[in-house]
């Protein structure tokens, strides 16, 4: 009997294990004369450091599984080889079931080269090294999420008379623009104590307030938004995920550096900033005792929009210079293959990561489409693979929508977007197992 009432208190503790979260962040070690990523206007190689580049780390382990996070200041992923090595090492030494990559796509980044060079592998280790600090400062901890709502930038496709997309990029003078969602998701962890862990903010807009002449490494207003939050709450770690930011731009787009581009950015994060110091103190966080950690990363065979031999007809690629090069053979695959991405931590929260520049209207959608859980939605996970127009976008036309960048064929977002609505209404009991009786 004794036995027995051991096993049963046993099984009710591991049944009521806390969630864990654990944090680590890295700064990357760059060398100067690197491509940057972003522009094909620039002209020379990166020469210097604004503001560190960094990744941040959160590890959710719950009652049967654990997932890294991870946020990186960079235009691109990491190729996904790399990417694969990183999940395989920390499944190896931590057991973590899978490992979650989003850039802010900043375009003051260095160029992701699908052969890495000495200091890209350099990047994979580093990355994989703090996944596992990560992994070892996890501790109990409790979870919350709050929305509030800011705009800092247009929709840059700003429709004409005749129906008809043109291209928006500056608006200082901040003329209406649809679609935007001015949403500020954020996503407070705390300890026990209540002392927070970490501050994760997810909001939609392109980090281009630097433009072609700006050659220093630079996180762009995300990385201030940032600073200014952990100034607020030393210890604990802020982190930016990207959103549907496809087609949204920063109300200072591609500032001169001659124009005061520096203090521009800055403002444009502190902006930023300010409405989450309102929103993290009205976040109740609550214990996750027995909490189900679920994810899926689902992979969608895509076909390419762009016949290669068409694009390329009448050009010399070995005479082209390197970045128009590489643009022209990413975008004319014949298929891709496209992870969709999707987690639930009980009723804290969801996360829906897609990989590509996705318009902001897949963002407000899903979030129309899911209820009951806040949703944090992220592009640029796991991948990067063009811009993903809404359908609608793609028939008016304009940069984004039309270009050689959008190379995933028309109505990609509606598939990743079913993709995780289904996954999330499946874990929830919303979409049943079995035929429900007629009454």
């Amino acid at each position: 009997m004794r036995a027995l009432l051991l096993l049963t208190i046993l099984a009710s503790a591991i049944q009521a294990k806390e969630l864990q979260v654990g944090t680590a962040k890295m700064t990357f070690d760059l060398p100067y004369g690197l491509i940057m990523a972003g522009y094909g206007a620039r002209t020379g190689t990166s020469k210097s450091t604004l503001d560190p580049l960094q990744a941040k780390v959160l590890v959710f382990e719950g009652k049967d599984r654990a997932v890294a996070l991870v946020t990186m200041d960079l235009g691109q992923c990491l190729p996904v080889a790399q990417l694969d090595r990183i999940r395989a090492r920390v499944k190896a030494s931590t057991g973590i079931a899978d490992v979650i990559f989003n850039v802010s796509h900043t375009h003051s980044g260095p160029f992701m080269m699908d052969d890495p060079p000495e200091w890209q592998k350099k990047m994979e280790l580093a990355l994989g090294d703090a996944i596992e600090r990560a992994w070892k400062a996890r501790k109990p901890a409790k979870a919350g999420a709050g929305r509030g709502a800011v705009q800092i930038g247009h929709n840059r496709l700003y429709p004409m008379q005749d129906g008809k997309g043109r291209i928006f990029w500056r608006n200082e003078t901040r003329v209406f623009t649809a679609p935007v969602d001015p949403t500020v998701m954020v996503l407070r962890i705390d300890d026990i104590a209540g002392r927070p862990m970490a501050i994760l903010v997810n909001y939609a807009c392109h980090p281009v307030v630097f433009g072609p002449d700006n050659l220093q490494y630079s996180a762009d207003y995300p990385g201030e938004m940032m600073r200014v939050v952990e100034a607020a709450y030393p210890g604990a770690q802020a982190m930016f995920l990207q959103g549907g930011a496809g087609n949204i731009n920063p109300y200072y787009d591609k500032t001169p550096l001659i124009e005061n581009a520096v203090e521009l950015m800055r403002q444009t994060g502190r902006t930023l900033a300010q409405e989450v110091l309102k929103v993290v103190p009205a976040i109740q966080t609550e214990p996750q005792p027995g909490v189900e950690l679920l994810v899926a990363r689902e992979t969608l065979k895509i076909p390419g929009r762009w016949n290669r031999d068409k694009v390329v007809a009448g050009l010399d690629l070995d005479k082209m210079a390197f970045d128009p090069r590489m643009r022209i053979l990413r975008a004319t695959a014949a298929q891709y293959e496209a992870p969709v991405t999707t987690m639930l931590l009980g009723r804290a929260f969801a996360f829906v990561g897609v990989p590509a520049e996705i318009f902001v209207d897949y963002q407000i959608d899903i979030r129309n489409r899911v209820t009951g859980v806040p949703v944090l939605f992220a592009g640029y996970t796991n991948a990067v693979l063009g811009y993903v127009p809404s359908i609608r976008a793609a028939v008016d036309g304009g940069y984004g929508a039309n270009q050689l960048g959008a190379y995933l064929e028309i109505g990609a977002g509606n598939r990743f977007l079913d993709t995780a609505v289904i996954q999330l209404a499946t874990w929830t009991g919303k979409l049943k197992s079995a035929p429900e009786e007629v009454r």
